[in-house]
């Protein structure tokens, strides 16, 4: 802890016999460093925190409005204090430099015994130094520490503690959709929240370059501000892996969770209560008034599958429900509460996931969100079977969306018309695709892919181009040719949806499903 202008006054400057002329109420800043100056326009080269000495050579002569721009721009560089030896300029300080001090609230002191300004800075910033080494050592140690809580396996709480008993003053672990997730020294979370409103200090965690939640100091800190955020900017780097490492359930959990999906997917009726337990014993928390996201996976090895979703829950540092069901891999992730999409940010970490570990020969399916109850969830799950059906038959077939990453939303069509009699997507099919159809069976070409494409694309050449790996110029071909065939437009806005359920129409005609 940096000492203050108070004790250093009573320290280390006492032989100058100091008098505090105004600020008093700011003797409690913290002094960084202690230098003396003449110069006259020295505040840009000022930091804050500095204790300045000065004899007031700088001054002599001017008038008092020069004198209390002088201090007036000290003051607004945070310096700690101004401290003016009488005798050589000034007998005494003058008034409209008091008062000028005293509107700012920066502590004016005058020195009235002499004695060499070097003297007084090498024992005032030797203190300083002293008490920074201290200081990091403490810091070092805390480090060490949190590590070794961390290589333990130990959750935040007991890295709270640690990290409390070095700052002196509660902290508190919120995350960043604004849940409380642990606090030291506070006796409940209405106390846990007050620190929060009142916070000395605080610092961002982020767990693999997303911004997990907030470390916050409350008030009472003995630590000065430069101080206290060093420690807290210490701490988040170990409470981040820390986070991330907690974050999903092995073992026991795990065969709780397999057992809770197996349920849930069977439309088991679960009372709330019993929900709640069940959600904590399989490492997921109470989940209450969260929203979740369900996924299935289709995976050559149900411990590829197993594996992705592990990467998942890392990733969010959230707890998760993962387990197999009837052969297919299923996972219940919890989003950021703040997500305006969170079918689209877990399909997206997905997405990331199978790229950084390069996982291939996967389906997987994104459910759509559900609240934290047995039906909303139950139905959710459900939902994502026949989705992931479509998915693993198109990726199969070539004839559905590139990547191993879809959305049970995307699939909506396609179970639309897959429900249909067979007599009206036969007739959907003819009346619409019919002339593309019969072009691409006689010549072996793929029109009908490319019209798909180009529609999910939103009529967009580029990317549609890019998507089919070919030059515009070859997409402009074939749109002409599809547009001829068809005799009209395919890109006019009121034709998407119907020539889009016709192509999954004509999907689930190829296939033999849906009879």
């Amino acid at each position: 802890m940096l000492p203050t202008v108070r004790q250093l006054l009573a320290d280390q400057f006492l032989a100058a016999d100091p008098l505090v002329l105004s600020g008093r109420s700011s003797l409690d800043r913290a002094v960084r460093w202690v230098h003396s100056s003449e110069i006259f326009e020295i505040s840009p080269l000022l930091s804050g925190g500095e204790l300045l000495l000065t004899t007031g050579l700088g001054l002599a002569g001017v008038d008092a409005g020069t004198r209390r721009h002088y201090l007036r721009e000290i003051a607004d560089r945070g310096v700690a204090g101004v401290a003016i030896e009488l005798g050589r300029t000034f007998d005494t300080v003058p008034p409209d430099m008091v008062a000028e001090a005293s509107r700012a609230g920066l502590p004016l002191i005058a020195l009235r015994r002499v004695v060499p300004f070097i003297e007084l800075c090498r024992a005032a910033n030797t203190e300083i130094v002293s008490r920074e080494v201290g200081m990091l050592r403490v810091v070092d140690r805390l480090t060490r520490d949190l590590l070794a809580e961390l290589v333990a396996g130990h959750g935040p709480a007991p890295m709270l503690s640690k990290i409390g008993a070095v700052t002196g003053c509660p902290v508190v672990l919120t995350a960043a959709g604004g849940a409380l997730v642990a606090a030291h020294g506070v006796d409940d979370d209405r106390s846990a929240w007050a620190a929060v409103e009142s916070a000395a200090a605080s610092a961002p965690i982020v767990v693999r370059e997303g911004h997990w939640g907030t470390l916050t100091a409350g008030p009472g800190s003995p630590l000065d501000p430069t101080t206290l955020a060093e420690v807290l900017t210490r701490a988040v780097a170990a409470l981040g892996p820390s986070l991330a490492q907690s974050a999903a359930p092995t073992g026991r959990p795990r065969r709780a969770a397999t057992r809770l999906l197996a349920d849930l997917l069977a439309d088991k009726q679960i009372r709330s209560a019993d929900l709640r337990a069940r959600l904590v014993a399989a490492g997921a928390g109470t989940a209450a008034g969260l929203r979740l996201v369900p996924v299935a996976i289709d995976a050559p090895d149900a411990r590829i599958a197993v594996r992705l979703l592990d990467g998942a829950v890392k990733e969010l540092s959230r707890p998760g429900l993962i387990g197999e069901v009837h052969a297919t891999v299923y996972g219940v992730l919890t989003p950021d509460p703040a997500a305006v999409d969170p079918v689209a940010e877990i399909a997206g970490l997905l997405r990331k996931v199978c790229a950084t570990n390069s996982i291939d020969g996967v389906t997987l399916v994104v459910g759509d969100p559900a609240e934290s109850t047995a039906v909303s969830l139950s139905a959710a799950l459900v939902a994502t079977g026949p989705a992931l059906r479509l998915a693993v038959r198109c990726r199969r077939d070539r004839s559905g969306r590139n990547g191993p990453v879809t959305t049970r939303r995307e699939w909506a069509g396609d179970l639309l018309v897959e429900a249909m009699p067979a007599a009206e997507r036969t007739r959907l099919v003819e009346t619409t695709l019919a002339p593309l159809i019969a072009w691409d069976t006689a010549h072996h070409s793929e029109l009908t892919h490319t019209l798909e494409v180009f529609l999910r694309h939103g009529a967009s050449a580029t990317s549609c181009a890019t998507a089919l790996h070919i030059g515009r110029q070859s997409l402009y071909q074939r749109l002409d040719r599809i547009k001829s065939l068809l005799g009209f437009d395919p890109a006019t806005p009121e034709l998407t949806a119907t020539l889009l359920l016709a192509l999954a129409a004509h999907r689930v005609h190829s296939t033999g499903s849906g009879e």
